[in-house]
Formats: structure tokens, C-alpha cells, sequence
């Protein structure tokens, strides 16, 4: 019943995740421009990379937000909430990179249905999610800071799920 429970409405989902979406967007835009003038081999793929990852992790993030911290007070509401957005918009846009990642190396990969194939699929994942999770930092700040700060405060003051 809790989890039902901490499911968001659909215009919650819909709304907030092209918003969330194009937040990091524009984050990652703002980074790239601060960091370097916007003079990147690949802008688009970046900028599309994170609105994706960003449009993906709402409606699992804000979930999960909801079922652990859903019935807490306001601070553990704006805190958790803060930290499950982080880890769920990272681990959704670092489980994409790895997805194009591995396109990128399949073409020198074994056939499919063989053990070989699973640990180059396994260690080819693990190695993008890595370089993902080094190389995207700068990415993460200081934009996407004061967009967890928001998703916080606003998840701190949305009315919390029922008590069961």
C-alpha cells in the first residue's frame, strides 16, 4: 500500500520531468559555456545526454523520494529528496552514456549469445559508468546544485503521503 502510495500523479510525472529534463539541460549548457566557450566536439550530444538522463530519473527519483522520505519532517524531506534526485539524474544519464558507450565498442565485441559477449557487455557498462561518473563532475556544479536545492525545497513543502 506505501508504495502505491508514493507513486506521483501523472501531470507530476509529465510536467516535472520535461522540467527536470531541461533544467539539466541548461545546466549542462551553462557548464559547458563557463568551462570552455561552448567549444565542444559534440554540444548537442552532451546537452541531449543530460536532458534525457534529467527527463528519465523524475518519476523513478521522485518515487523513491516520496517512499523513503514521504512521512519524514521537513528537513529529512529536503535533504532525501535532494539526494535521491542526485543519485537517480545520475545513475538514469550515467546508464544512458554507458548504453552509447557500448554501441560505440560493440562493432570489436563477440557475438551475442556467448560468455565472452556478457563480460565485454558487463565491463565495457562498468568502464563508461566509471568514466561517466569522473569526466561528468564538472558538469554537476554549480547549476545542478541549485536545481537539487529547488527540487529539495519544493519536495520538503508538497504535502506528504498518507499515513497507513
Amino acid at each position: 500500500m506505501r508504495l502505491h502510495a508514493s507513486a506521483p500523479s501523472p501531470n507530476t510525472v509529465l510536467f516535472g520531468s520535461a522540467a527536470w529534463g531541461v533544467l539539466m539541460m541548461l545546466s549542462t549548457l551553462s557548464s559547458i559555456w563557463l568551462n570552455n566557450g561552448l567549444l565542444t566536439a559534440t554540444p548537442l550530444a552532451l546537452v541531449a545526454l543530460y536532458f534525457y538522463g534529467g527527463s528519465l530519473a523524475f518519476a523513478p527519483g521522485l518515487w523513491l523520494a516520496s517512499f523513503l522520505f514521504g512521512r519524514r519532517g521537513t528537513v529529512p524531506r529536503f535533504l532525501g529528496g535532494a539526494a535521491v534526485m542526485l543519485l537517480a539524474t545520475h545513475t538514469t544519464t550515467s546508464a544512458i552514456f554507458a548504453l552509447q558507450y557500448r554501441i560505440f565498442y560493440a562493432q570489436w565485441h563477440s557475438a551475442f549469445p556467448s560468455l565472452v559477449w556478457l563480460f565485454q557487455f558487463g565491463f565495457t557498462s562498468a568502464a563508461a559508468v566509471y568514466q561517466y561518473s569522473v569526466d561528468s563532475l564538472y558538469h554537476y556544479w554549480p547549476a545542478p546544485m541549485f536545481c537539487l536545492f529547488g527540487f529539495g525545497w519544493w519536495f520538503a513543502r508538497t504535502n506528504r503521503s498518507p499515513a497507513h
